[in-house]
């Protein structure tokens, strides 16, 4: 069984780098797609389905903005399973004050580079502590696409599902600042982790991941 991993928004497949899976586990990146103008999350999650073999079953698993496109994708194929690590399983999650920062951050008079910017506070926001995960964090958003972060912002600010997913596991770190754990209801903790903890705290995560993907494959 395939199983279709999904990185956070301004971030790829590297933000996945450190997991530790068994290796008969068949996994495929799904990368972000430049987003149409005016697009809705469910058309975009409808496009984004197309690079998912529906001929045989899958399992996906999405990281952060990640997540909450798998679950679109759920409303149009069906997986196995979906798991969610450092996201948002229904729109009743999105911590109350998010809506205030995306109107400020989607003023047109803000610059694209602050969206961009690796600096003190985003590196708080985001758990990047050390100078590998700083470097790392500051090389996703100079690549990512300045445009597609302001749709993604819009999108999550803006999500309408009411609806946990069928199939959907839940993991989050209780120090989360982006999604503060008080808003949510994981399924799994990890203690101390924060909205990277997938790459600073990879060997728990690996652990938890392999027993539920191995548990659908069998």
């Amino acid at each position: 069984m395939t199983t279709y991993f999904l990185s956070g928004l301004g971030a790829d497949r590297r933000i996945f780098s450190k997991l530790q899976l068994p290796e008969h586990l068949n996994i495929v990146h799904i990368d972000w797609i430049p987003n149409l103008q005016n697009e809705s999350i469910e058309s975009y999650a409808q496009r984004l389905s197309a690079a998912i073999d529906t001929s045989e079953p899958f399992q996906l698993v999405g990281l952060s903005f990640g997540g909450i496109v798998a679950t679109e994708i759920s409303k149009i194929i069906s997986p196995k399973q979906i798991i969610i690590i450092s996201s948002l399983s229904t729109n009743k999650q999105l911590p109350w004050y998010f809506n205030f920062s995306a109107q400020f951050l989607l003023n047109p008079l803000i610059p694209t580079s602050l969206l961009k910017s690796s600096n003190p506070m985003s590196h708080w926001l985001f758990g990047a502590k050390s100078v590998e995960e700083k470097t790392l964090f500051g090389q996703f958003l100079n690549d990512s696409d300045g445009n597609f972060l302001r749709w993604a912002i819009e999108k999550i600010s803006t999500w309408g599902n009411k609806t946990k997913a069928e199939n959907l596991f839940h993991i989050h770190g209780s120090a989360d600042k982006t999604f503060p754990i008080m808003f949510v209801q994981p399924d799994y903790v990890v203690e101390g982790g924060e909205h990277l903890m997938v790459y600073d705290k990879h060997e728990e995560i690996s652990k938890v991941l392999a027993k539920r993907l191995l548990t659908f494959t069998l």
